[in-house]
């Protein structure tokens, strides 16, 4: 949090397309559809102190290198480290999986909370959705149901230039809480 002590608010909000108010000198920045205000003295999610995770993701947006979304083509985590990442699928598809029947069946509830809409997919699976995770970090979600054939299965891809915007900590993040709010999300609706 040091880091946004001196932090030159206006000025990142245009790279970063968050909201700047002059008046309280904060920012206002959407996150898989929550709203974060963000003053020198830290960053809140509805009025208290956002958990530590998602403070982390926020800050490494802030401070990234990064100017203009480049969405196409979608790249895996494994794109970004230049390696195959057990990690991430872990933590992050598997456990989605055995949701994929509640997530579709809910989408018209679920989809709007985590600022996400029904795309079309590129793998022919049962539902596409793209998330805008970030204002220029944005996610799509392969979600295929069980079949006689195949095991139902879930598919987290990146925009393209993601990793401008998020270092490979920060794309982990991101990917763990989308999967913390869908899975909240699926058994609340």
């Amino acid at each position: 949090m040091k880091a946004l002590e001196n932090a030159p608010f206006p000025e990142i909000a245009g790279r970063v397309s968050a909201l700047y108010n002059e008046e309280e000198d904060a920012l206002l920045l959407g996150m898989l559809g929550q709203e974060y205000v963000i003053r020198h003295d830290g960053i809140y999610l509805r009025g208290q102190k956002a958990p530590d995770t998602h403070a982390a993701v926020l800050l490494d947006y802030l401070f990234s290198a990064g100017n203009a979304l480049a969405q196409f083509p979608w790249r895996s985590f494994g794109d970004f480290s230049g390696k195959p990442s057990p990690e991430f699928r872990k933590k992050v598809e598997l456990p989605l999986t055995p949701y994929v029947q509640g997530i579709i069946s809910r989408a018209n509830t679920i989809l709007p909370l985590v600022d996400a809409k029904p795309d079309r997919s590129i793998i022919s699976s049962d539902m596409a959705i793209t998330v805008r995770a970030l204002p220029k970090v944005y996610l799509h979600v392969e979600l295929s149901q069980d079949a006689q054939e195949f095991p139902a299965e879930t598919w987290v891809l990146f925009s393209h230039n993601a990793n401008e915007f998020l270092s490979l900590s920060g794309l982990q993040g991101i990917g763990e809480l989308l999967k913390d709010r869908l899975l909240s999300l699926a058994r609340i609706y």
